[in-house]
C-alpha cells in the first residue's frame, strides 16, 4: 500500500490517521485543553515509532554465512598395503660425460645412448634435458649436464 512513499512519510500518515480516527470516534464532548493535545501527540509519536519498527523488521535482508563444506573421506581399508615408492639413485656414470663439438656447438653433456646402456633407471631421466645437436660426427642425442644437475642428478 505505501511502497511508493518514503518510510517515514508513510509512518507519519498512518499515525495521524489512527490518532484522528480515535478522536472522531469518541463520544465525549469536544474540548481542547493541554492534556488532550499531549495525549494526541504522544499517541501519534508512539504510532510513528511503532510503524517504523514494523516497517524495518519486514524490510531487512538477511545475510547468512556460507554453508560449511563437508566432504566424505572414506576410511582406509585395512587389507590394502600401500606400495612404497622407490626413489632411484640419480647417478649418471662419469664415462658417459664428454665434450661434444660441432660447427655451432661446443658443450659438455651425457650421451643418450651411453646413459641408456649404463643407467638402470633410464626412464627416470628428465625429458626436458634431452637435446638433439649437430656435431662434426653428425646428429647426436645428448642430455645437457647442467639440466641434469638441476634435476638432482649427480656424476659418479
Amino acid at each position: 500500500m505505501f511502497r511508493s512513499l518514503p518510510k517515514s512519510l508513510a509512518a507519519v500518515g498512518l499515525a495521524v490517521t489512527v490518532a484522528l480516527t480515535g478522536t472522531f470516534a469518541s463520544t465525549t464532548e469536544a474540548r481542547a485543553d493541554r492534556d488532550d493535545l499531549r495525549t494526541f501527540l504522544g499517541a501519534a509519536a508512539g504510532i510513528v515509532i511503532l510503524g517504523n519498527i514494523l516497517n524495518d523488521r519486514h524490510n531487512r535482508t538477511h545475510h547468512y554465512a556460507p554453508a560449511p563444506v563437508t566432504r566424505y573421506v572414506a576410511p582406509p581399508s585395512t587389507h590394502y598395503v600401500v606400495p612404497q615408492v622407490i626413489v632411484p639413485n640419480l647417478v649418471a656414470p662419469r664415462s658417459c660425460h664428454r665434450r661434444f663439438e660441432g660447427p655451432n656447438v661446443d658443450m659438455r653433456a651425457f650421451g643418450a645412448h651411453c646413459l641408456q646402456q649404463h643407467v638402470p633407471h633410464y626412464a627416470a631421466l628428465p625429458g626436458s634435458c634431452r637435446e638433439r645437436i649437430f656435431t662434426y660426427q653428425g646428429w647426436r642425442d645428448v642430455y645437457d649436464a647442467q639440466c641434469l644437475y638441476r634435476h638432482g642428478w649427480v656424476r659418479s
